[in-house]
């Protein structure tokens, strides 16, 4: 049988028939037992208040987990996704860098095939130079040498 405080308060006892407890002193024991009866069921129904928030409590910081574990599997997916996104970028970037490099050294090896096709002209225009003032000198020397030979001949 569940009592409330009220049923304490309003209990009513049958006057006894032979000696019995004061009335006064058995009114007083009964409003103390009614007073803790109160008081344990409004610690009671603190208690149960408090536990109904500290619930309500672990079911949003259980949502508020499952959020954050949400967003780190997000950002996990993100960064590997933008880890990826950089390689394909940094791979197609030294691609394009390698076809530059070989562009240039195409560019660079037709520079140096051209030079050595101009130094190797300039080397047979020095040769036939050269060659053509040996003649040249070769013939000066043999025209001094008639011209000398012809005031000798002349002064006698």
């Amino acid at each position: 049988m569940a009592l409330a405080p009220l049923d304490i308060l309003q209990k009513q006892f049958q006057p006894a028939r032979r000696a019995g407890y004061d009335a006064e002193e058995v009114q007083d024991f009964l409003d103390a037992v009614r007073e803790a009866w109160e008081a344990e069921r409004e610690d009671a129904h603190r208690l149960r208040e408090e536990l109904r928030l500290r619930d309500a409590e672990l079911v949003l910081l259980r949502q508020e987990q499952e959020e954050v574990r949400e967003t780190l599997v997000m950002a996990r997916r993100i960064a590997v996704d933008t880890e990826a996104q950089a390689r394909r970028e940094s791979d197609l970037l030294v691609g394009e860098a390698r076809l530059e490099a070989e562009r240039i050294l195409v560019v660079a090896y037709e520079e140096q095939r051209r030079i050595q096709e101009e130094l190797v002209r300039m080397k047979s225009t020095r040769l036939h130079f050269i060659t053509q003032m040996r003649a040249l000198t070769a013939l000066s020397t043999q025209v001094l040498d008639a011209i000398e030979g012809q005031e000798v001949f002349s002064q006698r």
